[in-house]
């Protein structure tokens, strides 16, 4: 096996008297090739896509290491408005000088009036009529001494006192039965005395309370106006009290013993 095949590669390198050597074709090369318009359109085309692209970097490249020029130093001043130019000064020649004349005036001419003479009457001097002379009087008979009889004094008036109390004083009773004194405003020593204006029908019922007056503490206005309603019914009006419903404004008291 190993002497054929060196005698094979001995064939191969030794060249044979009369033979022609093998001659290989040319090479083509790529510019030789005919190209068409479109494809030499689209390489002008990407040859000058790129061109622009380099250009581009280029300018964005300076830009950016362009040195920014220095900052101007700023001053800052308050300006005012400009002043008015001053008027020119006008030479006027010297006039006349005008002495002034101080007017007389005219002085009222005194005229003297005669005043009447009147006779003041001198009120110190009274006319002091002469005394007259003293008349004797006649004492006549002497007149005996009598005791006159003692009078004993009249007895005191009796005092009618009726002893039926009055219907407000009723109102006021049953009101008073009632109130109690708040816990804070005793414990606070809170006084006062609200009014209070309720409207009662004539059976004593109580129809509506108001507050007429406050007593200046919510606790005391409270209270007082808790009571008509509280005390109900209330003492019935007597017959001289007309009308269906009757009207009060009474007086609460609060103050501590």
């Amino acid at each position: 096996m190993t002497t054929s095949l060196a005698m094979r590669r001995l064939s191969v390198a030794i060249p044979v008297e009369g033979a022609r050597e093998p001659v290989s074709p040319p090479r083509v090369r790529y510019s030789d090739q005919p190209v068409s318009l479109r494809t030499r359109l689209a390489g002008f085309g990407g040859t000058s896509a790129i061109c622009l692209a380099i250009l581009a970097g280029l300018l964005l490249t300076w830009r950016t290491y362009t040195a920014p020029p220095p900052p101007a130093n700023i001053a800052a001043f308050n300006v005012a408005p400009p002043a008015a130019p001053p008027e020119p000064v006008r030479e006027v020649p010297p006039g006349p000088e005008q002495v002034k004349r101080e007017q007389q005036k005219p002085r009222p001419e005194k005229l003297e009036v005669e005043m009447p003479k009147i006779a003041i009457p001198n009120t110190n001097a009274l006319s002091v009529a002469p005394p007259a002379k003293p008349v004797p009087v006649d004492p006549g008979p002497p007149i005996k001494e009598t005791t006159a009889p003692i009078s004993k004094p009249a007895p005191p008036a009796p005092q009618v006192s009726s002893g039926k109390p009055t219907w407000q004083g009723l109102v006021l009773g049953a009101l008073d039965k009632v109130k109690r004194y708040p816990r804070d405003a005793h414990f606070a020593r809170q006084q006062g005395v609200p009014y209070i204006r309720f409207t009662m029908d004539r059976q004593g019922k109580v129809l509506s309370v108001s507050l007429e007056r406050p007593s200046g503490f919510r606790s005391l206005d409270r209270e007082a106006l808790a009571l008509p309603k509280r005390a109900q019914p209330l003492p019935k009006p007597p017959e001289d009290v007309k009308g269906d419903a009757i009207e009060l404004v009474v007086p609460v008291e609060f103050f501590m013993q």
